[in-house]
């Protein structure tokens, strides 16, 4: 097949697993179908292609960004009306087609912006903001340079200002990057009964074996200097640095594995140290997310 370049969209419902605990089989699988449904019509109304759903996510493909960047905005905003919330990266690259479906690592990095991303939240990568036109760049921020698996080095990614009152701030204000995106919570941490907190007075915890951490973890699986957890733009991000790598578990999707690589951290969920945290090791870190 010959290889093409597009516009990568995924898009991920967050928190899908509580609905169905809290809400029960019948509701649920009703408002995860209604959810899919918005994603592909608004996927088709800016000339995209929905190549395949898989549970409670969407991959598309669209010919340019400004199409991927606009049907990204619909599906926000046809969620605001809807009992789920939704997180969506897209990214431009070198794709393969093959029978109605798209293969590459452009793919593997749609998926993992949009991991990175928060509920209500879309995010894109550099060359897809070098192909926006200036009508939906100016609504966009740039985040951070983030650590992607299969990438030799860290990518700058960028936040879509997809609410009104989010793009008029942008345009308008001036107001100084550093003071616009200040974190209004603080992440709690517990492990091993201790319980210690990060926010802009402490804006950084280390892990691991050492005595020179932050939290020192007794665990043949943790490394020295296994991980760290950051407030950074805004959000909380964990690093690793391990030899065995982090498990990060959140609420309504598997155990997503980092090595030498950073993560976003959502409202809640656990984190293992060299193990999965659905294992139910002593050591498992658990950590949300509350306001001031």
């Amino acid at each position: 097949m010959k290889p093409q370049f597009l516009a990568v969209l995924f898009a991920d419902v967050t928190e899908s697993t509580r609905l169905y605990q809290t809400h029960g089989d019948i509701s649920a699988h009703k408002s995860i179908s209604q959810s899919l449904l918005c994603m592909k019509s608004a996927i088709e109304a800016h000339g995209g292609a929905l190549l395949r759903t898989v549970g409670d996510s969407s991959l598309a493909s669209f010919n340019d960004c400004d199409a991927a960047c606009a049907a990204a905005v619909d599906i926000q905003l046809g969620h605001a009306t809807l009992p789920l919330s939704v997180r969506i990266g897209f990214h431009f690259g070198e794709v393969i087609p093959d029978a109605g479906d798209v293969y590459g690592n452009a793919v593997n990095l749609a998926a993992r912006v949009a991991a990175f991303a928060e509920a209500d939240e879309i995010c894109t990568t550099e060359e897809a903001i070098a192909r926006l036109s200036l009508k939906h760049r100016t609504n966009t921020h740039y985040l951070d340079n983030v650590a992607f698996k299969g990438v030799s080095a860290p990518m700058p990614v960028y936040r879509v200002n997809w609410k009104t009152d989010s793009a008029h701030t942008v345009i308008i204000t001036g107001v100084p990057e550093h003071e616009r995106y200040q974190h209004a919570g603080v992440l709690k941490l517990t492990i091993d009964s201790r319980r210690l907190v990060v926010n802009s007075e402490r804006p950084n915890v280390s892990f691991g074996r050492s005595e020179d951490n932050d939290v020192v973890v007794d665990s043949a699986l943790a490394s020295r200097n296994h991980a760290s957890i950051e407030l950074l733009r805004g959000r909380y991000v964990l690093h690793d640095s391990s030899t065995n790598g982090t498990y990060v578990l959140k609420p309504g999707a598997p155990a997503e594995f980092v090595r030498r690589e950073s993560i976003a951290l959502d409202r809640s969920g656990s984190i293992g140290l060299g193990f999965n945290p659905e294992d139910d090791s002593a050591h498992v870190i658990t950590y949300c997310t509350e306001l001031d």
